[in-house]
């Protein structure tokens, strides 16, 4: 095989498969990208078994064939050479060529053949497609990905649950038991389906995938595997396993107190008062009376901080505690020029954040003991 191929077109390729690729993987194929001649230019694929990604790539192909070879040595090689195209062609026993310019580099490749098979979209799957704004899809993202469960062991909190609850709208919620966020957006031409559970990992690659720009995904989904298609990228991963939680019963369906401030001012508050707080706990204390609230934080090891914030509120005082990274993480996705209400209930009782800003998004925040 034998191509060549324009600086900037091959970065591109290759910066989608930086994510997937297996650093440490007991299988050597897996840290490698596979590179095949099409009609009018190459693919550059990578997969773990679990996620996959394809990218089309226009190139001038002077020798059809396929290769492979360390995706992310290939990558950092790209970078580093001068504008213009890139010669890349095969040589015995696997190995590879790339050229720009005075530059030439030899890498060791492995057999194309034994490159894991990576799944084409079926018919079933475009059939149920949905197709989604990529700005919308961003924002969606950015708005619920933070709250997903770090902790791999509990599989069925380890990703972002996606729904169409009703016709032309498009729900996206994730949660890691302490905290859930939410965010429902009215998207014309798309149908009700019921909920999936794309693995945090897959999400991630979705981002990279539709970072600029507003073209559409199409997102669709069968047989354990979604699939999602933007212009020259398509990106397969499996499903999670094991059933979401109810999170209609986690939302409270009223609250008794709320109170109201500005956005920016809550989240410079926590930013400074949690600079004295424990690391593992990141714990504050809210107390609200009247017109003020009072954001403190005491670690024997430290020391303390306090400040105070106007805010609107008229009901009985009340103090809780909150880990002060679970409530940053949502006011950092808001507009800094709005404002945020907080429903609460008692000190027991979860917390309910919204943004005056966004009717269709909110945020459970559970109390925790100081």
């Amino acid at each position: 095989m034998e191509f060549t191929i324009a600086r900037d077109e091959l970065l591109q390729g290759l910066y989608l498969t930086q994510g997937i690729v297996e650093r440490r993987t007991t299988i050597p194929i897996l840290a490698n990208v596979l590179i095949e001649s099409v009609g009018d230019g190459v693919v550059i694929a990578a997969t773990d078994q679990e996620i996959g990604v394809r990218r089309h790539c226009a190139a001038r192909v002077k020798k059809k064939g396929s290769l492979t070879t360390g995706a992310r040595k290939l990558y950092e090689i790209a970078r580093e050479l001068p504008e213009g195209d890139i010669s890349i062609r095969a040589l015995e026993n696997n190995w590879i060529e790339v050229s720009a310019g005075r530059s030439r580099f030899k890498m060791v490749g492995l057999d194309p053949k034994d490159f894991p098979a990576m799944p084409a979209a079926p018919k079933e799957a475009e059939k149920q497609a949905a197709s989604i704004p990529s700005a919308s899809l961003r924002e969606m993202i950015e708005r619920t990905l933070f709250a997903v469960s770090t902790d791999d062991t509990r599989v069925n909190l380890s990703g972002v649950f996606i729904e169409r609850p009703e016709k032309n709208q498009l729900r996206l919620v994730a949660t890691d038991g302490h905290r859930l966020a939410m965010i429902t957006r009215q998207m014309e031409g798309i149908g009700a389906a019921a909920g999936v559970l794309l693995p945090r990992k897959g999400v991630q690659e979705i981002v990279k995938m539709i970072e600029s720009g507003d073209d559409p995904v199409v997102l669709g989904v069968h047989g354990g595997l979604v699939y999602a298609n933007r212009g020259p990228v398509e990106l397969s991963m499996r499903l999670l396993e094991g059933e979401f939680p109810d999170y209609k019963q986690v939302v409270p369906s009223e609250s008794t107190r709320r109170a109201t401030l500005g956005t920016s001012e809550f989240l410079a508050a926590l930013r400074r008062v949690s600079l004295v707080s424990s690391e593992r706990t990141c714990g504050v204390r809210l107390q609200i009376d009247s017109s003020r609230m009072e954001v403190s934080s005491i670690n024997p090891d430290v020391g303390e901080a306090s400040e105070e914030i106007e805010v609107e509120y008229d009901a009985a005082a009340l103090t809780l505690g909150f880990n002060a990274r679970y409530i940053m993480d949502v006011l950092q996705v808001l507009a800094s020029d709005s404002r945020v209400e907080i429903g609460l209930n008692d000190e027991v009782s979860p917390a309910v954040l919204r943004s005056d800003s966004e009717a269709d998004y909110i945020c459970v925040v559970m109390p925790m003991r100081l």
